[in-house]
Protein backbone atom coordinates (compact mmCIF):
# COMPACT_ATOMS: atom_id res chain seq x y z
CA UNK A 1 0.00 0.00 0.00
CA UNK A 2 1.07 3.51 -1.30
CA UNK A 3 1.46 5.68 2.36
CA UNK A 4 1.05 9.78 1.44
CA UNK A 5 3.16 11.75 3.24
CA UNK A 6 2.98 14.47 5.58
CA UNK A 7 5.47 17.26 6.69
CA UNK A 8 4.87 18.51 10.40
CA UNK A 9 6.66 21.59 11.66
CA UNK A 10 6.50 21.97 15.32
CA UNK A 11 7.96 22.33 18.78
CA UNK A 12 6.83 19.24 20.19
CA UNK A 13 9.15 16.17 20.61
CA UNK A 14 6.49 13.58 20.46
CA UNK A 15 5.97 11.78 16.18
CA UNK A 16 1.91 12.35 15.38
CA UNK A 17 0.81 9.33 14.20
CA UNK A 18 -1.62 9.52 11.20
CA UNK A 19 -3.50 6.74 10.04
CA UNK A 20 -1.71 5.24 6.58
CA UNK A 21 0.24 8.43 6.31
CA UNK A 22 4.03 8.89 6.42
CA UNK A 23 4.94 11.83 9.05
CA UNK A 24 8.20 13.87 9.36
CA UNK A 25 8.43 16.56 11.68
CA UNK A 26 10.59 19.55 11.89
CA UNK A 27 11.41 21.88 14.51
CA UNK A 28 11.88 24.76 12.32
CA UNK A 29 10.48 26.70 8.85
CA UNK A 30 14.31 26.30 7.24
CA UNK A 31 14.73 22.91 7.86
CA UNK A 32 11.32 22.18 6.65
CA UNK A 33 12.36 23.79 3.26
CA UNK A 34 15.22 21.96 3.17
CA UNK A 35 12.93 18.89 3.60
CA UNK A 36 10.69 19.75 1.01
CA UNK A 37 13.35 20.27 -1.86
CA UNK A 38 14.66 16.46 -1.06
CA UNK A 39 11.21 14.86 -0.99
CA UNK A 40 7.53 15.95 -1.78
CA UNK A 41 5.12 15.88 0.63
CA UNK A 42 1.18 15.90 -0.21
CA UNK A 43 0.82 18.02 3.23
CA UNK A 44 2.71 20.49 4.85
CA UNK A 45 0.78 21.20 8.27
CA UNK A 46 2.19 23.86 10.58
CA UNK A 47 1.62 23.78 14.11
CA UNK A 48 -0.15 27.11 16.28
CA UNK A 49 2.91 26.67 18.68
CA UNK A 50 5.15 27.85 15.65
CA UNK A 51 5.41 32.13 16.01
CA UNK A 52 3.41 34.16 13.69
CA UNK A 53 6.29 34.98 11.58
CA UNK A 54 8.16 31.75 10.69
CA UNK A 55 4.18 30.97 9.83
CA UNK A 56 4.05 33.50 6.95
CA UNK A 57 7.65 33.53 5.68
CA UNK A 58 7.03 29.63 5.33
CA UNK A 59 3.73 30.09 3.94
CA UNK A 60 4.44 32.17 0.91
CA UNK A 61 8.24 30.72 0.37
CA UNK A 62 5.66 27.19 -0.14
CA UNK A 63 2.85 29.26 -2.56
CA UNK A 64 5.84 30.53 -4.65
CA UNK A 65 8.34 27.06 -5.05
CA UNK A 66 5.50 24.62 -4.49
CA UNK A 67 1.97 26.04 -6.17
CA UNK A 68 1.16 22.70 -5.59
CA UNK A 69 1.40 21.77 -1.79
CA UNK A 70 -1.45 22.16 0.77
CA UNK A 71 -0.41 23.67 3.87
CA UNK A 72 -2.88 23.22 7.17
CA UNK A 73 -2.42 24.87 10.56
CA UNK A 74 -3.42 22.76 13.44
CA UNK A 75 -3.66 23.27 16.82
CA UNK A 76 -3.45 20.21 18.47
CA UNK A 77 -2.42 17.00 17.78
CA UNK A 78 -5.84 15.30 18.24
CA UNK A 79 -6.88 17.68 15.55
CA UNK A 80 -3.80 16.96 13.46
CA UNK A 81 -4.87 13.86 11.41
CA UNK A 82 -8.43 15.22 10.78
CA UNK A 83 -6.90 18.41 9.49
CA UNK A 84 -4.69 16.58 7.18
CA UNK A 85 -6.74 13.99 5.89
CA UNK A 86 -9.55 16.82 5.25
CA UNK A 87 -7.25 19.46 3.15
CA UNK A 88 -5.90 16.36 1.10
CA UNK A 89 -9.29 14.93 -0.13
CA UNK A 90 -10.88 18.23 -0.20
CA UNK A 91 -8.55 19.15 -2.76
CA UNK A 92 -7.41 15.69 -4.66
CA UNK A 93 -11.06 14.38 -4.07
CA UNK A 94 -13.26 17.99 -5.46
CA UNK A 95 -16.21 15.44 -7.15
CA UNK A 96 -17.90 13.87 -3.99
CA UNK A 97 -18.35 17.62 -3.31
CA UNK A 98 -20.46 18.75 -6.36
CA UNK A 99 -23.78 19.86 -6.44
CA UNK A 100 -26.21 19.00 -9.07
CA UNK A 101 -28.71 21.24 -10.23
CA UNK A 102 -31.85 20.03 -12.07
CA UNK A 103 -32.48 21.48 -15.40
CA UNK A 104 -35.65 23.29 -14.61
CA UNK A 105 -35.81 24.92 -17.64
CA UNK A 106 -35.64 22.07 -19.76
CA UNK A 107 -38.42 20.12 -17.97
CA UNK A 108 -40.65 23.17 -18.04
CA UNK A 109 -40.15 23.23 -21.92
CA UNK A 110 -40.35 19.59 -22.46
CA UNK A 111 -43.61 19.21 -20.17
CA UNK A 112 -44.89 22.11 -22.61
CA UNK A 113 -44.60 20.11 -25.89
CA UNK A 114 -46.61 17.22 -24.95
Amino acid sequence: MRHLKTLVVTKNTTMPKILNWQVSTVSNVETAIEKLYQQSYSVLAISEDINEIDKNKLKKIITVLFPEAIVVVYKNETTLSENVKKAYWSKNKPGAQRNYLDNSFEMKLACSLN
